[in-house]
């Protein structure tokens, strides 16, 4: 596989495949568990889902924000035939995931508790809260580790490891989770166990590749270590802020529905992240197919490179954007049934709140390709700058104004409105951007 040589689709097609087939693994974890929780413990075990939500978006910002920022410079430096520069950026992306990765696990272990009150939980749903989330703050640093290897694993130019690890994580999970919820009743801490295990296996697999002969990619003597995680946090800043956006909408999201409804539309909810995760990581896939091809070509000079793979890209995103939006809009009540118990008040909620919520699934996929493809060509600013606004900006200042004036209706209605707009930002930017290089 040759980043420089090779034929531009044919090099996307090689990494969209292993891409998108670990997009659909890592996210079965969630489905999985929600899944199992919502038919084996009922819709405050799902609702509890979403409270816990925001702890693997956590992990997931700290280590997209050290791995593929890093990664993005490890891949640029051996473009430009910087072997030594790209090593350092590796090992100064290890330290930077290590150093944030401890710092947020203390906080989660001191202060779990007020952490699912603040998102949300009630009386009724903490004791489930506490039972599935306790375990999984335990493992947090899992969490983070797969992510920020999987990025230079896949730029060291093997993302058939990164998918390898990715299955052997999702069967131990699938698996755990069948085995410990149902046949052994073990409920909420049984889904727990599952993901836990499931991504310890993972993290192994990955681990492992950095002891293969076909790794490049090496540890080295520190050197000009603060300068290079300010290089690397500010490059990745833009995709993790992604999944930290998740934690800010959550918090709006699930406030406002328990203050405009109740446990049932927070269920729902719960559901809808599920799935907005899955369609996110699919199209953060389609977006790190072309990273690797765009970066390193950038770091050589071959701009018109960069602008094909982006072109190949955006149209699998907007693609994939209407299946899921479609699907959602034709079968919201079998979808929503297959996560939860389906109560009457449910399938009311859900019929109506997926409809209005799966709009916006063709703009994120245009928001989220385009703010990993920026990050590659050295945009990071740019990048951050989409994210923030569909992530804090917009979204956080519709949830506020539109459930006050169509009660708990506003909420979907906030998420269609804001990533449609950030959207036509997005693509108005980047088209300026391509007419300006000249392609």
């Amino acid at each position: 596989m040759d980043i420089l040589r090779d034929d531009v689709k044919q090099l996307f097609i090689k990494f969209l495949v292993p891409a998108i087939g670990s997009a659909l693994v890592v996210t079965a974890y969630s489905f999985v568990d929600t899944i199992a929780i919502g038919q084996g413990v009922g819709p405050d075990g799902t609702a509890a889902c979403a409270v816990i939500l925001p702890i693997f978006c956590l992990a997931e910002f700290l280590g997209l924000m050290s791995g593929i920022g890093g990664s993005i410079l490890f891949i640029r430096a051996r473009g430009s035939g910087k072997e030594a520069e790209s090593n350092m950026y590796f090992t100064s992306a290890l330290i930077a995931g290590g150093i944030l990765m401890a710092l947020a696990w203390i906080l989660l272990l001191v202060f779990q508790e007020p952490f699912y009150r603040l998102y949300g939980a009630d009386d009724t749903i903490i004791p489930y809260a506490l039972e599935y989330g306790g375990l999984i703050i335990g493992a947090f640093p899992l969490f983070v580790l797969s992510p920020l290897l999987a990025g230079f694993i896949r730029n060291d130019g093997a993302p058939k490891r990164v998918l390898a690890a990715s299955l052997a994580g999702a069967a131990t999970n699938i698996f755990g989770d069948w085995f410990f919820v149902f046949p052994m009743g073990m409920g909420m801490f049984g889904a727990a166990l599952a993901t836990v295990l499931g991504a310890l296996l993972q993290s192994s697999v990955l681990v492992t590749y950095f002891f293969s002969k076909k790794c490049t990619a090496k540890p080295v003597r520190p050197k000009n270590v603060a300068a290079n995680i300010r290089r690397i946090l500010s490059n990745g800043f833009g995709t993790g802020l992604a999944q930290l956006s998740v934690i800010a909408v959550t918090f709006a999201a699930n406030n406002q529905i328990m203050r405009y409804s109740d446990a049932s539309a927070l269920a729902v909810y719960g559901v809808m992240g599920t799935i907005a995760s899955l369609f996110t990581h699919i199209f953060s896939g389609i977006g790190q197919s072309a990273q690797p091809i765009a970066s390193g070509s950038y770091g050589a000079g071959m701009i018109k490179r960069c602008w094909q793979a982006c072109s190949i890209g955006i149209k699998y995103a907007v693609l994939m954007g209407v299946i899921f939006t479609g699907a959602c809009m034709l079968f919201p009540a079998q979808i929503t049934s297959v996560f939860v118990k389906a109560t009457p008040e449910i399938i009311e909620t859900a019929t109506f709140g997926m409809r209005v919520y799966a709009v916006s699934f063709i703009f994120l996929g245009i928001n989220t390709f385009l703010s990993i493809y920026l990050q590659s060509i050295m945009r990071a600013r740019s990048a951050a700058v989409i994210a923030l606004m569909r992530g804090f900006i917009l979204i956080c200042g519709l949830l506020a104004v539109l459930p006050a004036i169509f009660g708990a209706n506003g909420v979907w209605y906030a998420f269609a409105a804001s990533d449609t707009v950030v959207a036509v930002f997005a693509v108005i930017y980047t088209v300026r951007l391509r007419k300006r290089a000249g392609y």
